[in-house]
């Protein structure tokens, strides 16, 4: 829900009565939620891991750069406005799923940086997925071709 202060704490972000408040800098807003700890399943467990073995292969600054310049062309999509990315290692999970569910033979908890370079997939740089068909088309996109 969003939050208005009376006192004008416009950035405030922590926890205080069972709340936890978020500061939202592009949209200038505070949001409010409870704070609730999730039950822990086999999902979770399974999306951890998938996420622990995507970020350890420790995409380069460049490649981190492309994404975040990327994902501002992104949210002005039509089509994106409802649903807008937040940061670039939102993109990058978001680019790897969707790699992963066009081709059902990549494993996200085995993939490596060795084993996208061998099999040369698009995950490689930004400019080779959305030529892939895994990221949706922006304008300029051929720019962000620094690597994985």
């Amino acid at each position: 829900m969003k939050v208005t202060f009376q006192y004008g704490l416009a950035g405030y972000t922590g926890k205080v009565d069972g709340l936890v408040y978020c500061y939202s800098k592009e949209l200038g807003r505070v949001y409010a939620r409870r704070n609730t700890y999730p039950k822990l399943t086999a999902e979770n467990e399974r999306v951890g891991s998938i996420t622990s073995a995507i970020f350890s292969i420790k995409p380069s600054k460049a490649f981190q750069n492309d994404l975040y310049l990327y994902r501002t062309r992104y949210n002005a999509l039509r089509e994106n406005q409802n649903h807008p990315v937040r940061s670039w290692s939102a993109l990058y999970l978001k680019l790897m799923y969707n790699m992963a569910k066009a081709d059902p033979g990549i494993d996200l908890k085995t993939l490596t940086r060795e084993y996208i370079y061998m099999h040369d997939l698009p995950c490689i740089s930004v400019k080779k997925a959305v030529e892939a068909g895994i990221l949706p088309e922006v304008y300029m996109y051929e720019a962000y071709s620094n690597e994985i």
